[in-house]
């Protein structure tokens, strides 16, 4: 039996609005945006800076996608609005330990953002793509995340900077390209890993697919 991506959401896991979300999510779905956004946070930390570049090399981002494909759209675009919420109010959760309005107005505010929406199409590809292997379908949802998150931030760093939009690319989009590959490939073997092995435990979108598809093989 093949797995079909296009179905009803589950009510406990994925409410019909943003405006149900906080108010659907059990304690143990909360303890998993907890984990994601504290892993954002380390990720951010874990950060090298570059001469040429205001945005530096973190392992954020990947922590961000994954919140998004293996917790699902909603909850990891949740996780990575706590995150940027917590920075917002002086916890110093981004990158060099910073924190404040000032980082999220500055030239990596948009990354930021990105981090939100980018966590958010990675689970919903990873939901609803058409495709029967769950690694196509985390590795889809992976790089579009990845490609959101560069939409969201060149951007808005040029637009902080002045700089024009393909010098913003050439500095804050080229660079990190061939990371960004190791990334997702590095992704796709943690959600496969990780989901994958315990998907009674995540009970997500992605889980309950993957679970199928052992089944069926």
């Amino acid at each position: 039996m093949d797995v079909c991506p296009h179905r009803m959401a589950d009510a406990e896991l994925i409410p019909a609005s943003a405006e149900g979300l906080v108010s659907s999510i059990s304690i143990r779905q909360m303890v998993w945006v907890a984990f994601f956004t504290a892993l954002t946070a380390v990720g951010a930390w874990i950060a090298v800076p570059l001469p040429f570049s205001p945005v530096p090399i973190a392992l954020a981002s990947l922590f961000a996608l994954l919140s998004g494909a293996i917790l699902g759209k909603w909850l990891g675009a949740l996780s990575q609005s706590v995150y940027v919420l917590m920075g917002l109010a002086g916890i110093p959760v981004f990158a060099r330990f910073t924190a404040g309005p000032g980082i999220v107005a500055g030239p990596t505010g948009g990354y930021l953002a990105g981090y939100i929406a980018g966590a958010f199409v990675a689970g919903m590809l990873v939901e609803y793509l058409p495709v029967r292997r769950m690694a196509v379908r985390f590795a889809v949802g992976l790089t579009a995340g990845t490609m959101v998150i560069y939409a969201v931030g060149v951007p808005w760093l040029a637009l902080v900077t002045g700089m024009n939009l393909t010098a913003a690319m050439v500095v804050g989009m080229y660079p990190f390209l061939p990371g960004d590959a190791l990334k997702v490939l590095m992704g796709v073997v943690l959600c496969l890993g990780l989901v994958g092995q315990s998907s009674h435990v995540w009970s997500t979108p992605a889980a309950k697919d993957l679970a199928r598809q052992s089944e069926n093989d």
